[in-house]
């Protein structure tokens, strides 16, 4: 069929840096555990799909991470989980009974007979003393087999059911020993291990293309000037002091490709930057460091050409922005299609989802002129929606990718693959400063908590640099700028304010300031008392 209908899969992959610099692990766990169930699985699928290509985004953040686990890093659950059970101290227990059941209950605990006992032994809520109540219910067989089934729960249904070890413990369910356990952890290595040289292998055959973002996933707008956020909304109340330095965004662009190259061996093509974020500063950076294409949300177009609402003959073809005499193609995602499989379909029937999503994509075919071949960008997040899924997604990606395979009107693609055969007819001068969320900058910035945040991080980054200034660059400023790098992270700055909850929210507070901390430390210098105190309790 002539003229089909180009559709570009973008997977993000992406998970903050969980480091405690004091406790020298991890804080939380979920670089190892969606590291068993999904950025393996979700690319190594594909082989049985040829005709399926797609682009796979890696923040290198999450890169360096997944290195650290296969030379021997640990996370404090991991720490909690290879404590041998018969050790276990009271604290430890209370530790293990409230967070190993970190799960998607419905999905991940219930299917299992004996770790659904276990949670219902605990109890499903444990108010107030509960835990301590809970812990006498306990035995040391309980604890220990607690500790090996949170361990593999995580892992992909695909491995959980053709593993050897992991269907004979599936198998056993309970009584386990202390030597499986340690097996199972071990898996857990050896499939992280695989991760990295599986996308390799993937783009290398070129059914897959692999783009990247800013090294520790920075809103690089607000890096670059604080005050751009009030280009996309005038009301909002910025910090005391006016966070800018282009400089470090370059360094992030810069560091990203650099570990690119280190782990797939060329150039990217292309970048999805920080939660959609963009605005005329980064583009020269941008293109100066290779990146051929950026990918944002449909908003941040209409925005650009002062449309007001969802536009297809505009949204569906790829645009080159011309910014300082640099040029970027940029590619638009399609939200509402996005967000469906993000968060609407994992509730429906796997077979009326599909049905719904290729009627979708074929009225969009029909509503378009057919001169020239047009592209629905899907960008979304590529880990967390599947633990709401059936079998993590399995049925609905199998089904969605087998229609998607034998459909003629439709043709799945890598952004660099469209591009090179299709490229930009029209040019942007300007673009829209903003990101994929409300088209502004809202959630990382205006708050009371996120504005202290950055106040902080601008005296700790100030003191840096007047210190460099005296005494010159050294190993022990260039420790320092790294932790500057770590905490102009977008995650710190997403759980301030009460806009997202999460139980791990102090945990993120923590190791922000630890990493302002961390800075004046490495210089000699007094740490400001205001940075010992928890942002979110001193602004409540």
């Amino acid at each position: 069929m002539s003229n089909p209908l180009h559709v570009a899969f973008l997977w993000h992959m992406h998970q903050p840096f969980y480091k405690d610099i004091s406790a020298k692990e991890y804080a939380l766990p979920w670089v190892r555990l969606h590291g068993i169930k999904d950025y393996y699985d979700m690319v190594s699928v594909l082989d049985a799909y040829p005709k399926i290509h797609q682009t796979f985004n890696m923040v290198p953040s999450l890169m360096i991470q997944l290195d650290e686990y296969t030379q021997g890093a640990s996370d404090k659950y991991l720490a909690h989980t290879l404590i041998p059970a018969k050790d276990l101290s009271h604290g430890q227990k209370s530790f293990i009974l409230q967070e190993f059941f970190s799960a998607n209950w419905d999905n991940m605990i219930k299917p299992f007979p004996r770790y659904r006992e276990l949670i219902e032994k605990r109890g499903i809520t444990v108010p107030g003393d509960g835990l301590s109540i809970a812990i006498k219910r306990f035995s040391t067989q309980d604890f220990l087999d607690l500790q090996v089934w949170f361990n593999i729960a995580w892992f992909d249904p695909q491995f959980q059911g053709k593993d050897f070890l992991l269907v004979n413990l599936i198998q056993k369910q309970r009584d386990f020993t202390e030597g499986e356990k340690q097996a199972v952890i071990d898996k857990q290595r050896e499939l992280i291990s695989w991760i990295l040289p599986e996308y390799k292998r993937m783009q290398d055959t070129g059914q897959i293309e692999v783009s990247v973002t800013p090294y520790y996933h920075p809103i690089l707008p607000l890096v670059c000037n604080m005050e751009l956020a009030r280009q996309s909304d005038p009301t909002v109340i910025l910090p005391k002091k006016k966070f800018i330095a282009p400089e470090d965004a370059r360094m992030q662009i810069k560091r990203a490709v650099e570990c690119y190259q280190q782990h797939l061996g060329c150039n990217p093509r292309g970048m999805w930057p920080s939660e959609g974020s963009v605005c005329n500063d980064i583009i020269p950076m941008v293109a100066d460091n290779g990146i051929k294409w950026l990918a944002t949300d449909e908003w941040i177009l209409y925005h650009t050409l002062g449309v007001d609402r969802y536009s297809a003959h505009l949204l569906y073809k790829p645009y080159c922005l011309e910014v300082d005499g640099r040029q970027v193609n940029m590619v638009f995602r399609d939200r509402t299609l996005s967000d469906t499989i993000g968060f609407t379909y994992s509730k429906w029937n796997t077979y009326d989802a599909v049905s719904d999503f290729i009627t979708r994509l074929h009225h969009i075919k029909d509503m378009l002129p057919k001169k020239r071949n047009h592209l629905v960008c899907i960008a979304m997040d590529g880990e967390n929606a599947w633990e709401y899924y059936s079998k993590n997604g399995w049925e609905f990606l199998e089904y969605l990718y087998t229609s998607l395979s034998h459909d003629e009107g439709i043709r799945c693609v890598t952004i660099n693959e469209y591009l090179q055969e299709n490229p930009p007819q029209e040019t942007l001068t300007d673009i829209h400063p903003g990101s994929w969320i409300n088209s502004n900058f809202q959630i990382w910035v205006g708050g009371k908590e996120e504005n202290r945040a950055w106040d902080y991080l601008y005296e700790a980054r100030e003191a840096l640099v007047g210190f460099e200034k005296k005494h010159g660059p050294s190993d022990k400023t260039l420790e320092a700028w790294e932790y500057i790098y770590i905490a102009e992270g977008s995650d710190w700055f997403w759980w301030y304010g009460d806009k997202h909850y999460s139980p791990n929210a102090d945990i993120f507070d923590s190791l922000f300031r630890g990493y302002l901390e961390g800075v004046y430390k490495i210089l000699g210098l007094k740490v400001p008392e205001g940075i010992k105190k928890p942002i979110r309790i001193s602004l409540s």
